[in-house]
């Protein structure tokens, strides 16, 4: 009887231990690649529709730093899935205080696409985003269907309906 008395407590010991163990919050920032200069939000990676095509794209936001400097960029780009293309949107460099010392942005243009050419930064960067993508991607695709239907719901009837 003490042994199965001992055992029950030991073993509702751990039981209250793991409960009330924290939860690691996942990380927002995922290094690309093994040995890559960048990291990729986890937060704003995301499904967006083409403008132009019937062809659903990945935008995410990428940090890189380089090696002999406290500055950092958050450059925000859009991947084709299918296609090995990359397009820039925006840049914006901070200092090692978090200031903007510059920033760049450009609206979507079908010209701005640019192949992604092998053993370079942005091959490990649409390697490791893509496979990050296909890992999540039943929560990424509910999430681009629920902002979708928003859309839908916010803009049914065109914006003057009300008025007829």
């Amino acid at each position: 009887m003490l042994i199965l008395t001992t055992v029950f407590l030991f073993n509702f010991g751990w039981a209250n231990v793991l409960a009330n163990a924290p939860v690691a919050e996942p990380q927002r920032f995922v290094d690309v690649g093994k040995d890559a200069l960048g990291q990729f939000d986890t937060e704003t990676l995301r499904y967006e529709k083409d403008c132009y095509r019937d062809e659903l794209l990945l935008s995410v936001w990428i940090k890189t730093t380089e090696l002999d400097r406290s500055d950092y960029y958050l450059n925000h780009y859009l991947f084709r899935l299918k296609d090995r293309e990359l397009m820039l949107l925006d840049q914006i460099h901070f200092n090692s205080a978090g200031t903007i010392i510059r920033q760049i942005s450009n609206t979507y243009d079908a010209n701005l696409w640019t192949q992604i050419v092998p053993e370079t930064e942005t091959e490990k960067w649409y390697t490791s985003i893509l496979q990050y993508a296909h890992d999540n991607d039943k929560k990424l695709k509910k999430e681009y269907k629920n902002r979708d239907k928003k859309y839908q719901e916010n803009t049914d009837g065109g914006l003057f309906s009300y008025l007829f």
